[in-house]
């Protein structure tokens, strides 16, 4: 038997696969990801010089061979209230100035930055300036447009029409009309053009006028709707017209799921918008409709940031969304990133003197509620009126409509006016007001909405068919449904003025007890269940063990071997444990000051005695 002729057998194989690899058909690359971690070979760059034509919309041209697609990036901002300067709970701009101009400098793709509202009000930073400050850094920014939020509308259209004035980008609110006259109160798209790829921005305001004081959207409406339908069909139809590729919707509403869309009509889904950017709602969320169409809102107060990104053809206009995401603050606030100089420059140009947020006005000696602090500006409301009014009228309730807005409860420590200032934004007028017997009855002592919070004596009988004097603000006073009759009004001094120079009176810097470990275990047992003290106790123990780094929940204990759990550690400034420079650790002997609580969960069988919202002395 012969052995094979090796050298011949392999000739033949190779002259095979010559034949087998000819016969193929040619791998066709365009330079994108097929998979995760697997990508083609990249195409050559599209000759500037071609006249390029993509029959097939694959990306690449077809008398050229070069790649005619690029990556358009959309950043979007909803609901940032002002926040300009970190707080305890938010981060400021600083960080993430720096973090979108990183991404400006990535040359891989364009950006388009934008808002869909609410971005002045709600921070003494923003708000004292009545949001120029938060205006000039979107011009710093290069936002290409703003839709209105109803909290742009808080001091009025005139206040609106300053900021139009200094923005380098337009307001939009296609809905928003002159209510006698049905003119648009402002420009209702805007056409913007990166990479070859045009963008047609519609801006509309949701059914939102209710939450706006009365006096500062007279002669507006917000037309809702179908209304509102057909004006951003009419919009998007003539966008198109005009060569625009992607209809972007952004609209100061937003609900949260597919399943959620009473403000929004699905019918724009289909073929006149392409990706809806909602706000008003604070929510986080990303999801798509019945027609593919995504819909994204990033939560607020800058807590995230919306995030869109396209793989665009510049030849045919097509596009194909590949990601579409909220950014949490923790990636674009990251200590690491260098604060960018222009944030620092343009607060001090407006606070030349000093940081709005370390000026301590006073103590408050324990955390309080939002319903705390709405019942003590009720009556505080009422003792103002009395103060002013009370020699020529009989002053009998002072209160309204008062909500807190974030971080929605006053930490113990040190109180800052910036702290006052987030929690009650709103430069609403002090108003005496005349009620008859039975208003005051069924708006305020009988009131069905929970946000009424109000102050009178408990013995007040009320006659339905007499008058009576009250003390509100203007929000209240000017709701057109509670039809109150404005007699005499306090201008200029709001409801966190009043309660600013009641802490500073020293009102909530209460002088707490010294006691033992020993003592507030006893103290704790006897009250009922889930009870808290209404006193404030200072106890001092060795830290011998941290449950949690972020609130500083933690367990201290006396030379006795007597311990007590702490849920929840500040400093003076009201930091909580995780913003601390210095936080207590293990072997660290601190005084704290707080009030004892009682904590009893049947479904995990605990019965535990603890300090809560614990001060560092």
């Amino acid at each position: 038997m012969k052995h094979p002729n090796w050298l011949s057998l392999m000739a033949v194989i190779l002259v095979l696969a010559m034949v087998l690899c000819a016969c193929a058909p040619a791998e066709q690359t365009d330079g994108r990801t097929t998979g995760a971690g697997e990508s083609t070979v990249t195409a050559p760059e599209a000759d500037p010089a071609c006249d390029h034509a993509d029959s097939d919309d694959n990306g690449l041209c077809d008398l050229c061979g070069g790649d005619v697609t690029i990556l358009l990036d959309l950043y979007v901002f909803n609901d940032l209230h002002g926040v300009f300067c970190d707080t305890d709970s938010n981060p400021g701009v600083d960080e993430l100035t720096t973090y979108l101009k990183n991404a400006y400098a990535d040359d891989t793709a364009y950006e388009i930055l934008l808002s869909s509202g609410d971005m002045w009000q709600g921070s003494v930073e923003s708000s004292s300036n009545k949001g120029e400050l938060m205006t000039r850094w979107m011009n710093e920014m290069g936002f290409v447009s703003m839709t209105l939020g109803n909290h742009e509308y808080d001091w009025g259209s005139e206040v609106i029409y300053a900021n139009a004035q200094l923005a380098q980008f337009p307001l939009l609110g296609i809905n928003v009309v002159d209510s006698n006259t049905q003119e648009p109160y402002c420009q209702g798209s805007v056409v913007v053009e990166q990479g070859g790829i045009t963008v047609g921005i519609i801006g509309a305001i949701g059914d939102c006028l209710s939450s706006i004081s009365g006096e500062y959207t007279d002669g507006v409406e917000f037309l809702q709707g179908d209304t509102l339908t057909e004006l951003v069909k009419a919009e998007s139809v003539a966008l198109r017209k005009a060569g625009c590729d992607l209809i972007v919707y952004s609209i100061h509403d937003g609900g949260g799921s597919a399943g959620n869309m009473s403000y929004y009509d699905e019918s724009l889904s289909d073929g006149y918008v392409d990706l809806v950017l909602e706000a008003h709602t604070h929510q986080d969320y990303v999801f798509v409709d019945n027609y593919g169409v995504y819909h994204l809102q990033a939560g607020g107060y800058n807590s995230g940031l919306g995030y869109v990104r396209l793989d665009c053809n510049t030849v045919t206009g097509s596009f194909e969304i590949v990601i579409v995401d909220t950014l949490d603050q923790s990636e674009f606030a990251d200590e690491d990133l260098a604060d960018d100089p222009i944030v620092a420059e343009l607060l001090a140009e407006y606070f030349p003197q000093d940081d709005p947020y370390t000026t301590v006005i006073g103590v408050n000696s324990k955390s309080r509620s939002s319903t705390v602090i709405a019942d003590t500006v009720a009556q505080l409301y009422l003792e103002i009126g009395q103060e002013l009014w009370g020699d020529s009228y009989e002053i009998v309730l002072g209160g309204g409509f008062l909500k807190c807005r974030t971080p929605y409860t006053l930490t113990a420590g040190d109180v800052t006016y910036a702290q006052l200032y987030s929690l009650l934004p709103f430069d609403n007028d002090l108003v005496l007001c005349r009620v008859t017997g039975k208003q005051l009855n069924n708006i305020f002592i009988n009131a069905r909405n929970e946000n009424y919070h109000c102050a009178y004596s408990a013995d007040l009988v009320v006659d339905e068919n007499a008058t009576y004097y009250i003390v509100t603000d203007t929000y209240t006073s000017c709701y057109k449904y509670n039809m109150l009759q404005e007699v005499a009004r306090l201008e200029d001094y709001y409801a966190r003025d009043l309660l600013r120079d009641y802490i500073a009176r020293g009102n909530w810097e209460v002088v707490a007890t010294q006691i033992t470990i020993a003592q507030a275990l006893t103290y704790g047992q006897a009250l009922q269940a889930n009870a808290t003290t209404e006193e404030v106790y200072q106890v001092t123990g060795t830290v011998v063990s941290i449950d949690n780094t972020t609130y500083g929940n933690l367990y201290i204990q006396d030379e006795n071997g007597d311990r007590i759990y702490i849920y929840g550690l500040y400093d003076a400034a009201g930091h909580r444990y995780d913003k601390m420079d210095t936080a207590p650790q293990v072997g660290d002997t601190i005084t704290i000051t707080g009030s004892i609580k009682r904590y009893v969960n049947t479904a995990y069988d605990t019965d535990t005695v603890e300090f809560i919202n614990a001060v560092l002395k």
